[in-house]
């Protein structure tokens, strides 16, 4: 894998900070992480 640019990271790490704001209980957390990991394992998967 080649090596992430800091833009790249804080595009990434932005989209994560909105998911997590949007969540107003635990469950909406959990579920976040839950998309936030899914969408990880798609990256490494291309």
């Amino acid at each position: 894998m080649e090596k992430m640019t800091d833009k790249q990271l804080e595009v990434i790490m932005n989209l994560v900070a909105d998911k997590f704001e949007a969540c107003k209980d635990m469950e909406e957390v959990k579920k976040a992480i839950a998309e936030v990991r899914d969408m990880a394992k798609k990256e490494k998967a291309e």
